[in-house]
This record gives C-alpha cells, sequence and structure tokens, in this order.
C-alpha cells in the first residue's frame, strides 16, 4: 500500500488551518506545528480594545465554514478568533497540530525535510509549508531612552491585559497611525481614557460605518439563494464607497475621482480647518495601505484625546518627548508600530539541498514565484507569501487560489516521487511581469511596507481575475526535479 505523502505545516493561523482543513479532505498526513498554545495566529496574538477585521466579515470567511453568529459587518478581533479556533475543533483539525511547539529549523537532507522544533525534538516531512503569516514579526522603533520610561510600554501585539482600562487616571501614548494605532486610540478615547497619539506623518482613512447585523441580515445569510443576494448587494456597495479594484493600478479619472472622495470625507469628518490640514496627507492616496476606521476623526477631536504631529526625540522617564521638545507625560506607551514585512517564517532556519540558506537565496531582496515557492527549495511552499495579494483581495480569496494550485501539485509530488522548486527562469519571469507593473500604480509613488532596501517590491500590482488567473493550470515546466526519498521509512513526529 502506498504511504501518503507527510506535510509539515508551520502555523495554526489561518492559512495553516485552510490548508490542513484540504489536507485533511484529501487523506493526507500532515501535523501543523504551532509555537503558541492556542490556533488563530495573528487572531490569537493580536487582542488589542478596538481589534477589529477591516474588510466585510463575511468576506472573511472560509468559503466551507459559514457563521452566523457575528455581531457586526466588520467583526471584533475576539471573534474572529473564537471562529478560526471553533473551525479547527469542529473540523477534527486539534489531534493534527501541535501547540507549544515552534520550528527552528528544517533541513533537506537525502531527498526529505528534517523539521527540528526548538526543544530539540525531530521529524521528517516529504513537504514543508510555511503557513507562518506576513505581520507576525513586531517592528519596534528604535527611539532614544526608551529603556528609561518609567510606566508601562509593550507593543500593541503583545497588550499588557494587566491594565485597567477603567483607571481614567491612566495617561496612554500612541505611537503609530496604521490599522492597529488608529483602532487603539479611537477605543481608548471612546472609553474616556486621557490618550496622546503621536503622528509622524499623518495617513489616509476611510471611514466606514460598522452596524450590528439586524435580525433580518442574520436571517438572510442562514438562506443560500437569499444570502447570495445579500453579497453581491454588499460587493456593489463596496464599489460605491472603495472604488472599482483598477483606481490603484491604473492613472486615470478614476484615481482622481477616489482623491476627492477622501477629501470631502475629510472635510465632513474635521470642520475646523487648521486640524484638517494636520490631518492631510501629503503623499499620494494609495501609496500604503488605507486604515478603515467608523469613528476615528470624531473620537481625535474630543478633549481627553490629543494629536500630536511629527516625530519622537526621545522617551524620558516621564514620558515622550516630541521633535518640538514638549514632554508628554504617560502611564503608558503603545508601540502600535506595526509589523517587519518581510520576515515570513523567519528566524525559522531553511536550509536546501545543496547547504544553501533561504537567508542567503533573500540576500538581494525577498522573492518567490507566484508566492508560494522559492527555487533550489524543493517541496519547501508558503501560504501568502511573497508577492501574495495581501494589499487588495481577503485572505480567505487569496488561500483558495493558492491551496488550490498545491493541492494540484501535491497529487504531482504524490504520483511521481519527486520534489519540485520552481525554476529561476519562471521565478525572474513572475518577478519581472510584477516590476514591469508598478510604473503607474499607487504603490510606486512612496515608500511603504511593499518596498524593499533591495529587490522587486513585494506587492501584487495586479487584478483579482489575474490573481486566479495565474494558478488555472499548473505548468510542470515551471518546476526543477529533485529525488524524493518517498519509499524511505519515516520516523512518526508524535
Amino acid at each position: 500500500m502506498q504511504q501518503p505523502l507527510r506535510v509539515a505545516v508551520v502555523g495554526a493561523g489561518m492559512s495553516g488551518l485552510f490548508l490542513g482543513y484540504h489536507l485533511k479532505q484529501a487523506g493526507l498526513d500532515f501535523t501543523i506545528y504551532e509555537k503558541r498554545d492556542a490556533a488563530g495566529g495573528t487572531w490569537d496574538t493580536n487582542t488589542y480594545p478596538g481589534l477589529h477585521v477591516d474588510v466585510l466579515t463575511r468576506n472573511y470567511e472560509f468559503p466551507f465554514a459559514r457563521s452566523f453568529h457575528w455581531t457586526k459587518r466588520y467583526a471584533p478581533g475576539s471573534e474572529v478568533r473564537s471562529y478560526l479556533q471553533g473551525f479547527a475543533r469542529n473540523q477534527d483539525l486539534l489531534p493534527h497540530i501541535r501547540f507549544g511547539s515552534e520550528v527552528e529549523a528544517a533541513v533537506w537532507e537525502d531527498g526529505a525535510w528534517q523539521v527540528t522544533l526548538a526543544d530539540g525534538s525531530a521529524a521528517t516531512f516529504d513537504i514543508v509549508v510555511a503557513a507562518s503569516g506576513f505581520l507576525r514579526m513586531p517592528s519596534v522603533p528604535k527611539v532614544p531612552g526608551a529603556e528609561t520610561f518609567r510606566g508601562r510600554a509593550f507593543h500593541s501585539s503583545q497588550w499588557d491585559h494587566s491594565i485597567d482600562l477603567s483607571d481614567r487616571s491612566l495617561r496612554y501614548g500612541v505611537v503609530g497611525t496604521g490599522s492597529s494605532g488608529v483602532q487603539i486610540t479611537s477605543a481608548l478615547g471612546k472609553l474616556g481614557n486621557e490618550v496622546t497619539h503621536f503622528i509622524r506623518t499623518p495617513q489616509w482613512m476611510q471611514v466606514k460605518d460598522n452596524p450590528p447585523y439586524s435580525l433580518w441580515e442574520r436571517i438572510q445569510l442562514r438562506i443560500p439563494r437569499l444570502a447570495a443576494r445579500y453579497d453581491k448587494r454588499m460587493a456593489a456597495q463596496r464599489v460605491r464607497t472603495d472604488g472599482n479594484e483598477t483606481w490603484r493600478l491604473v492613472p486615470g479619472p478614476d484615481r482622481e475621482e477616489m482623491k476627492r472622495r477622501f477629501l470631502k470625507m475629510l472635510h465632513d469628518e474635521i470642520p475646523d480647518p487648521e486640524l484638517r490640514a494636520k490631518f492631510t496627507p501629503t503623499e499620494p492616496l494609495g501609496v500604503k495601505r488605507i486604515a478603515k476606521t467608523p469613528d476615528y476623526y470624531r473620537v481625535v477631536q474630543q478633549p481627553n484625546v490629543h494629536p500630536v504631529f511629527g516625530g519622537i526625540q526621545r522617551v524620558e522617564p516621564n514620558g515622550i518627548v516630541d521633535e518640538s521638545g514638549t514632554l508628554h507625560e504617560l502611564d503608558v506607551i503603545i508601540w502600535a508600530t506595526g509589523f517587519d514585512a518581510h520576515a515570513y517564517m523567519r528566524p525559522m532556519n531553511v536550509v536546501g539541498p545543496d547547504g544553501g540558506t533561504l537567508d542567503e537565496a533573500w540576500s538581494k531582496g525577498v522573492a518567490a514565484f507566484r508566492a508560494i515557492g522559492v527555487p533550489e527549495f524543493p517541496n519547501f511552499f508558503l501560504l501568502c507569501g511573497p508577492f501574495a495579494p495581501v494589499n487588495s483581495l481577503s485572505i480567505p480569496t487569496t488561500l483558495a487560489h493558492e491551496v488550490g494550485y498545491l493541492m494540484r501539485l501535491f497529487d504531482v509530488i504524490a504520483r511521481t516521487k519527486r520534489g519540485y522548486a520552481p525554476t529561476q527562469q519562471a521565478t525572474d519571469a513572475f518577478l519581472q511581469k510584477v516590476l514591469d507593473a508598478l510604473p503607474g500604480t499607487t504603490y510606486s509613488e512612496g515608500k511603504n511596507w511593499y518596498s524593499q532596501t533591495v529587490g522587486v517590491p513585494v506587492i501584487w500590482p495586479f487584478t483579482r481575475a489575474e490573481h486566479e488567473a495565474q494558478y488555472e493550470k499548473l505548468e510542470m515546466s515551471d518546476f526543477d526535479e529533485y529525488p524524493l526519498a518517498a519509499s524511505k521509512p519515516r520516523e512518526r513526529s508524535r
């Protein structure tokens, strides 16, 4: 009897669970390694007040696991976490997950991957899939004097839950204007806390109401025919509010109309022209990811919330000194300063057949073939890897395209008993296609977290249809072959 492929999946977040479901359906032998003690990935890690998903909740569900328990159109983070953990439980994925197990290394030896954990244990697999996410390594700026602060300071993804949010004597400083900084400032401000929001450069934000689901909506979503109509209506509404998907890709009247729309939004939300001018970004619309908020602009005009524009000079024991030299006394500093967007599975050490490491392969810029593979690393694949459309498509949509492609590739691996890695030629052609498409897009008009010091900006400058199309046909000429130790006896990983 043919032994099924053994697959190691690194990470039990949305990507790992999505893949795990399909691996289970296919009857493959797989283990999901998760360094935390629960599933959910970024939704288990991030627990700050005000956290919510910024795409329609319906678009954030797995298409094969609909939920009817969401409370809002853009679900709170706690509900997304519960949904993912419930999915792992209900789909019987928990027996396949090893919690508290951080993968330190994956080394290709004798036609198989040797996976080593932080506790020193190891196991052998035919395939390794890095489903570790793209926003997981906190980025904290090196501000002079940060270590001297007498209060509590932490990154937004490491929220200190010992803090009593009802204690109005505490003075909070929030540093960062991405989605996390905006959501935290709004939440703390609405609670009546004293909040200072440090804004180095104002960002474009989209004001979007987040109403609770009505009883009628909940009923509609339980009836497939009505749910399909509802989704179509929401998609049309999204185009009306967010514009079509090409305004970021092609200069023209649609892009100009979006800028007029955002400027009007600022005018409507901030009556004071002096304050409005401070909040008006100088960079082109769409260069960076646009934060979505139902109420930030209104909250930041409350007397208990204080926007401070410009950079930070230093941190002192009692607070933060801004670039004008003013000391803002604080009890809590929250670094909502984002993540290393190009870390991916690192610091996990990945070593290929000839002893080359992934760090060496990426020394001239992070790169991947269609976001799922790297030349000279056979049977090592990624989900939501470099050049995945995290800037434009929902994660479940992205995963549906990627996982469908990988599962067909896994069938080839099982049938041929060979390992496969993208060819350098196919990868270079893909990267050149991205590079050729960038001029004229909003992403090319300034620095953002897609940019790299060297290499091609890690962005998807195409449409959803083009993303789906690149995975429709599996061309084996895009891959190099490697011997696979499929016939060797392998130790169990559990």
